[in-house]
């Protein structure tokens, strides 16, 4: 039977204050969620602190410094390391490479950074579900530039 809630959520972005606020975000829906922090990639997959622990969702946090090539190998990391897991990206880009990757087994939602807190909720209600997510903001850049290829 699928998972109707997520209680282990790691977050990695480079500002710990968005770990805090999606906690504060999640806990209404999902009560005894708890989000853990990290700064990078990186330290997810090298510090032994990581090694025997597993999450229902990981959120990976896209800012500037990141490529899309490069992100979504750490996304397939990420997901080789916790193969239960469902991978949200929460970004402030708008990466088409990213979006044509979603759904096919990596990533299962995109939501963008400045939408409502609400595009939170739905990207996790569609990920138990079993379905992707693609958010408002993400959907429209997208539709424009699949139509002007």
């Amino acid at each position: 039977m699928p998972k109707l809630t997520y209680d282990k959520v790691l977050l990695v972005d480079e500002m710990p204050l968005i770990a805090a606020g999606l906690q504060e975000i999640l806990r209404p829906i999902y009560p005894s969620v708890q989000v853990e922090y990290a700064v990078s990639i990186f330290t997810v997959l090298s510090s032994a602190a990581y090694q025997d622990k597993s999450f229902d969702l990981v959120v990976l946090g896209s800012g500037e410094d990141h490529s899309p090539g490069s992100f979504l190998l750490a996304a397939a990391e990420i997901k080789q390391r916790f193969p239960e897991c469902q991978i949200m990206i929460y970004t402030d880009r708008y990466e088409p490479v990213l979006i044509d990757k979603l759904g096919h087994g990596i990533i299962g939602a995109c939501v963008h950074k400045h939408e409502a807190t609400g595009e939170l909720h739905r990207a996790c209600a569609r990920l138990i579900a079993g379905e992707s997510y693609l958010s408002p903001m993400l959907d429209l850049l997208y539709t424009v530039y699949r139509l002007n290829r």
